[in-house]
């Protein structure tokens, strides 16, 4: 349905449809509760405060959404042995044909360190994910590279991952076959997670710029002292926006809304300071 710019009523969000908000002008009794937008205690909305809405540490149950589908998580996890293993390996050769070469050794060290990165981030091994140490790792290393946690982030870091590591197979002469063979393998996973994350980047910018054509604000979607929207909310927002309720699955909604997210952590949410900055001027939300 839509709603004329003229109207002073509000958009809210319940119970999986929009419902009209009162006008805020003038006093009167409160609406009745399934009239209500919707509340802190329904939906996982938050009627106040916000603390813990996009912005968590290692130990707040919060989730990285890049990490959600296990294809996803095994096909990254084989990149990162693969350059784990490619620096070792010829971290071995080297050291049995010593060599005054300081590039060399630099550009092995600098792979060996980001193949462990690369493990520590993608590992699909519950035992080890929810390890403590483990897992405050993580959270630290998404903290100061937050690309990491986007499509495409990731796909621009593993075509610079595949280049090093022709680098050091194929140009020493080493091993050409494995160089060209795990080259391949990494230009292909990057180029699929750069095109994957272009998709919904475009689809997300398409929901963009129908709310800001229609003149709303990120306030529009939420009710009074609402602070954030969850992933049931959110999708609603973008079919009526758009009216394709299927322009994106719920597993794409997590991508989306870790995307908005100004953290390395997200609980399901999307603050109101986010939605606000999302819809401000600029270039359009990487994903």
């Amino acid at each position: 349905p839509k709603w004329p710019k003229s109207s002073r009523q509000g958009l809210a969000i319940g119970r999986g449809q929009l419902v009209s908000r009162p006008p805020e002008s003038g006093p009167g009794p409160q609406a009745a509760p399934d009239a209500m937008a919707l509340r802190g205690d329904f939906q996982g909305g938050s009627a106040g405060g916000g603390q813990g809405l996009g912005l968590g540490g290692p130990d707040d149950g919060g989730n990285i959404a890049i990490e959600k589908l296990l294809k996803w998580n095994w096909a990254f996890f084989g990149g990162s042995l693969i350059v784990f293993a490619t620096a070792v390996g010829t971290g071995i050769h080297w050291m049995g044909h010593p060599t005054f070469a300081p590039g060399t050794f630099f550009s092995e060290f600098f792979l060996l360190v980001f193949g462990a990165i690369m493990i520590i981030l993608d590992t699909p091994i519950p035992h080890m994910t929810n390890h403590l140490h483990i897992k405050a790792a993580r959270f630290h290393i998404y903290k100061f590279a937050l690309f990491m946690t986007r499509f495409m982030g990731r796909g621009v870091w593993y075509l610079f991952l595949a280049t090093m590591v022709f680098g050091v197979l194929w140009d020493t002469g080493i091993n050409a076959i494995l160089g060209g063979f795990f080259t391949l393998y990494l230009v292909i996973l990057g180029i699929v997670a750069m095109g994957k994350g272009l998709l919904m980047t475009h689809k997300l910018g398409r929901v963009r710029e129908a709310i800001t054509g229609a003149g709303y604000s990120a306030d529009h979607y939420l009710s009074r002292n609402q602070t954030g929207l969850s992933k049931d909310q959110f999708k609603v927002m973008v079919a009526s926006a758009t009216n394709e309720p299927d322009l994106f699955t719920m597993d794409e909604i997590d991508y989306v809304i870790n995307a908005l997210a100004f953290g390395p952590h997200n609980d399901g949410h999307v603050t109101l300071e986010e939605l606000r900055y999302w819809l401000s001027p600029g270039p359009p939300l990487m994903v």
